[in-house]
């Protein structure tokens, strides 16, 4: 006979066996978030340790030898097309200082944009006062900003990227690897609007030379970045409604490449603003070097898509990660690219040379002067701060 008393003992077991159970759990699920913070942490400490030091890359052979032949090719090409160092500095010297001084201070405010962006996509993913988290002061980002393109300029693999999710752990202690998927999602952003641009640039600036095939191939592929920036909109404005087209099986998966793919990309409208800002000051950059050599002949339409399609071609082509800042590979390029414009025309092949040495000096060598000045002073800084807390 089971008795109330017997009833009592049998619930008790039963809640005390729920409680040991419960605490079990909380124990388990305590020891998976320690144990994930951990191999966080012991991540982002050999990303410092094995991938950042940028005198050890900047002397290592993969970066010195690639170099080495790029600087033989581009003596042995000079020779081949016989360019006359003596004409080429005769055209640099003939250029209009004023337009050059334009396309500097262009190219300089794209990177105030950029800093912009990169604070809306670091607010995106949660770097905010509200979840406890101190962004640096915008001139710090724009110091971190500029000193990532210092390391992508004298270093291969786009080691300024990594760095630059480091600088900010170090002046925030935000996670790094976090950080570097807002810079992965800002280079999603730069390829789909540079692709926006540089297709109809090219299709507009060649349309009298371009073949039937090649013609084809490039709307199909403007049509694809279309339909996919379309369906990323589509995806952010209804994301309930679009969910319950997918089948049930395959909802979870798509919810995951959803949370994924848009998790940086709130407030699209200012993020997309501020992208095509940064490529039009790229663009604007070479079209008033090509103005400052009357470089490309024809009316005003065919002189800013001419120069659209050169400035975003030499930048697809510096993402190559071959060589720092793409030394040797844009430079080839960009001689083939404004070929395409000035054939034939009086000098052009040193006026050329001299566009490409003009543009590269702002684009690049610039950026190498100036960010090995901000470098050494953040590492100054930075050196000074720990000497003092020790």
């Amino acid at each position: 006979m089971i008795t109330p008393k017997s009833q009592n003992s049998s619930v008790s077991s039963v809640d005390n066996n729920q409680s040991d159970a419960v605490e079990e759990n909380k124990a388990e699920l305590l020891e998976q978030e320690s144990l994930k913070e951990n191999s966080q942490a012991s991540a982002e400490t050999e990303i410092t340790a094995d991938q950042l030091s940028l005198s050890k890359k900047l002397f290592n052979w993969r970066t010195l030898v690639p170099l080495v032949i790029v600087i033989v090719a581009i003596v042995f090409f000079v020779q081949k097309l016989q360019i006359d160092p003596q004409k080429t500095w005769a055209a640099i010297k003939s250029a209009n200082i004023f337009f050059l001084l334009v396309a500097f201070s262009i190219y300089y405010l794209s990177f105030p944009l950029r800093t912009l962006r990169w604070r809306v996509l670091l607010e995106n993913v949660g770097f905010t006062k509200a979840n406890g988290v101190e962004l640096p002061k915008f001139w710090k980002l724009l110091e971190i900003i500029f000193i990532s393109w210092f390391a992508n300029s004298i270093v291969p693999a786009k080691l300024g990227d990594l760095y630059r999710a480091y600088l900010l752990r170090q002046e925030a202690g935000v996670s790094a690897t976090r950080t570097f998927g807002t810079v992965m999602a800002e280079r999603l952003l730069d390829l789909i609007v540079l692709l926006l641009l540089f297709i109809p640039a090219l299709i507009i600036s060649l349309h009298a030379h371009l073949p039937v095939v090649l013609r084809g191939g490039l709307e199909l592929t403007l049509a694809a970045v279309i339909f996919g920036v379309a369906v990323l909109f589509m995806m952010h404005l209804f994301p309930t409604q679009i969910a319950k087209l997918v089948p049930a099986r395959f909802r979870d998966y798509y919810y995951h490449f959803q949370e994924g793919t848009l998790g940086s990309f709130k407030r699209i409208p200012t993020l997309t603003g501020l992208t095509f800002g940064v490529w039009v000051c790229e663009a604007l950059r070479f079209f008033f070097v090509a103005l400052a050599l009357n470089l490309i002949s024809g009316d005003i339409t065919h002189l800013i898509t001419a120069a659209i399609f050169i400035a975003l071609g030499e930048a697809l082509l510096t993402a190559v990660p071959f060589t720092g800042g793409g030394v040797g590979l844009v430079e080839a390029g960009m001689l083939a690219m404004i070929g395409l414009f000035n054939h034939g025309a009086p000098n052009a092949l040193n006026v050329t040379t001299a566009a490409i040495l003009l543009d590269r000096t702002i684009s690049l060598f610039s950026i190498v002067l100036l960010g090995f000045v901000v470098f050494m002073l953040a590492f100054g800084r930075q050196a000074t701060k720990q000497a003092k807390k020790s």
